[in-house]
């Protein structure tokens, strides 16, 4: 589904318009390689500080009819008020100054050490979007599943987009269908800041050895202030309790039928709000999703190509691998 009237950049623009010597178009793509919602969230700044503030819509106004020299009441939705927090992640990154030196171009030695800990971070923010809580890491930001995190059959509540994938143990993944956009889920920075990972040169520096005897680093310092805003719950869809230990047999959960669910309660709430849809799976569910792709018989998934890549698309939504997703998710309950 196109993204409609959208004109917020995605966290992939914010990196390809950073400079030479900081985060490089090779670690934009390593980025993507390791998140791929970095190439779908849109990024917001606050407006409120390190918060931010914004409304729900609860109901629509009622109009109604009239004749000829009678008039109408005013009317006016429903809204509720919800202010989302950012998070502050950070690490420095610390390397022999004599070892970088040693390679003949320092600053790109100093780069490829950095991996590790750029690479951490990256995978600390998925794991946030998706599994992150603040009632257990009053640091962090509230993640997807901890919004999404009851099933209900009562329309219009947040359970209702949780379908029961109908697992009981603890071997349990879940589908993510999100609606990126400003009027969806999108991510958020503070106010005055810069959006996405921020580099900072430190330069040299003495360090020491576990003797406490001296000797001089080149020191790097990464830092990340993010949080995530859900505006419009019904633009996203969750199927949990998928659990993986019986996919391929006569127990296993029907996925297409789950997802064609997911899909028409996502759908029209996506496109009413601008919204750019992708699905997110594990790499158990993309595996398996592939192969059903495989059956000329199964229409509604669909193997594209791009770049030499296999593109798998769901009712022409793209089918994205990130690996914070978990094969070990308790179950969800009902409300």
């Amino acid at each position: 589904m196109a993204t409609v009237g959208n004109t917020y950049p995605s966290l992939k623009d914010y990196y390809s318009q950073l400079e030479n010597g900081k985060i490089t178009s090779t670690l934009i793509d390593l980025f993507l390689k390791c998140n791929p919602m970095l190439e779908d969230a849109v990024t917001i700044e606050c407006n409120d500080g390190t918060s931010h503030k914004t409304t729900v819509r609860n109901g629509l106004p009622e109009p109604e009819f009239r004749k000829f020299y009678q008039g109408v009441p005013s009317t006016k939705g429903e809204y509720t008020q919800i202010q989302e927090a950012t998070a502050m992640l950070e690490d420095f990154s610390k390397v022999d100054k004599k070892l970088a030196d040693l390679n003949g171009n320092t600053n790109q030695f100093r780069l490829n050490e950095a991996d590790a800990h750029i690479q951490g971070m990256n995978n600390k923010v998925q794991e946030n979007i998706i599994y992150g809580n603040k009632g257990k890491n009053a640091a962090a930001f509230d993640g997807l599943a901890t919004r999404y995190n009851k099933i209900s059959t009562t329309k219009d509540t947040i359970g209702y987009q949780v379908l029961n994938g109908g697992g009981t143990g603890t071997t349990n993944t879940s589908i993510w269908f999100v609606g990126w956009g400003e009027k969806g889920t999108h991510l958020i920075y503070p106010k005055g800041s810069k959006a996405g990972l921020q580099h900072e040169n430190i330069g040299e520096e003495a360090a020491y050895d576990a003797n406490g005897n001296e000797f001089r680093v080149y020191k790097d310092h990464f830092s990340w202030d993010i949080g995530m805003c859900v505006r419009n719950y019904k633009t996203c869809a969750r199927i949990a309790n998928i659990d993986t230990t019986k996919l391929g047999t006569d127990d296993a959960a029907d996925l297409i039928e789950l997802m064609i669910k997911a899909y028409h309660r996502v759908k029209k709430h996506a496109k009413l709000s601008g919204a750019k849809l992708v699905i997110y799976v594990n790499e158990t569910i993309e595996t398996y999703l592939h192969l059903q792709a495989m059956n000329k018989t199964n229409v509604r998934l669909s193997l594209d190509e791009a770049a030499g890549e296999p593109v798998l698309k769901f009712l022409g939504i793209p089918v994205k691998c990130c690996d914070a997703i978990l094969d070990t998710e308790d179950k969800v309950a009902a409300a």
